[in-house]
């Protein structure tokens, strides 16, 4: 079956054109994980900003908190 599959898969990249086979690869493999990886990152980036953020504000809340309360 794998065999068959393979041949199979051969014969259509040897009968389109290599441009429109690259195109084809383009359009429905690379742009979708391109679009995805792209949302992911910026995702990312976005939460590890927002998180970075929040722990910057406990920090000098903690530090406001030790030296109002916590004097030694």
């Amino acid at each position: 079956m794998k065999t068959e599959l393979m041949n199979e898969f051969f014969l259509l990249q040897q009968s389109r054109s290599n441009a429109k086979y690259l195109d084809i690869l383009e359009e429905k493999i690379y742009s979708p994980i391109q679009k995805a990886n792209h949302k992911m990152t910026s995702w990312m980036t976005k939460r590890g900003t927002m998180l970075m953020k929040l722990e910057k504000n406990a920090q000098l809340r903690m530090s406001k908190i030790r030296k109002k309360f916590l004097k030694y």
